[in-house]
């Protein structure tokens, strides 16, 4: 017959992601259980563009703790931290001005974006690999199954790349990417585009690390597709209509408050 973890829907999947961070979660209020030093240096890795070398500390986890998921919050916790220091200073980039609109920004980016739209990501990219890309006749007896703490971490890694770009790369480059010329809408396109690529390369680099796993390239697709827009929306602005992903991404986010 069929493993549990091929028999399991999306729905299911989804629906077990909750009670599975309920530990973790708790743990993430234990500070001095933390250890940051290896975050940080798992965050300076990606930022030198050596994810490799964090899924190789997977590996080693698996090998000595035999799970593949960091059993450690602190890479989450510091990944919070730095989306509310990214978030306050957009906002004060953009002149907001209440209280209320910097705790809105605050629970788009982090209870939205980071968490809600991470379990969305972790859980679909879960049941994928557990449905489609496993080796059906791996040579051990033990049936080998992707666990969702570990999609979680994929998503964590992947969002930090995200995040240099989209968040700390557009806060630095706001007077440009919001301007209106072709630049504007090159530099704001270009950023965005990178970001999405990046997320969805380092997506596939962790699901490759899993040696169990077949044809993990699927999780290239989205970057290709993120490439071809960002190339649809050069050859767009060059014949007068300017898609600018900056204006359109704040403008979203922004829709229920005045500046």
């Amino acid at each position: 017959g069929r493993s549990r973890g091929e028999d399991e829907s999306l729905g299911e999947v989804w629906a077990q992601s909750v009670p599975l961070m309920r530990p973790f979660l708790k743990r993430a209020v234990r500070l001095n259980q933390m250890d940051f030093e290896t975050a940080l240096d798992e965050m300076l890795s990606l930022c030198l563009g050596q994810p490799g070398r964090v899924f190789r500390l997977a590996y080693y986890r698996k090998q000595t703790k035999n799970r593949w998921a960091r059993d450690d919050p602190a890479f989450a916790v510091l990944q919070v931290g730095f989306l509310l220091v990214a978030t306050v200073a957009t906002g004060a980039a953009l002149k907001a001005r209440r209280l209320l609109t910097y705790c809105y920004l605050a629970v788009a980016t982090t209870l939205v974006h980071w968490l809600v739209c991470g379990l969305g990501a972790s859980s679909l990219h879960c049941w994928l690999a557990n449905r489609f890309l496993r080796e059906r006749n791996w040579s051990h007896s033990v049936d080998q199954k992707v666990e969702w703490l570990y999609a979680f971490d994929v998503h964590c890694n992947a969002f930090f790349v995200y995040f240099i770009a989209a968040y700390v790369g557009h806060y630095f480059l706001l007077p440009v990417s919001l301007g209106h010329s072709f630049l504007s809408v090159l530099v704001a396109n270009a950023l965005h585009a990178a970001a999405f690529a990046a997320y969805f390369y380092v997506t596939h680099l962790g699901f490759r690390a899993l040696p169990y796993l077949r044809r993990t390239e699927l999780f290239l697709y989205p970057a290709l597709a993120a490439l071809l827009l960002f190339a649809l929306s050069v050859l767009a602005a060059l014949l007068g209509l300017k898609l600018n992903a900056a204006k359109i991404a704040i403008a979203a986010v922004m829709a229920p408050f005045y500046y």
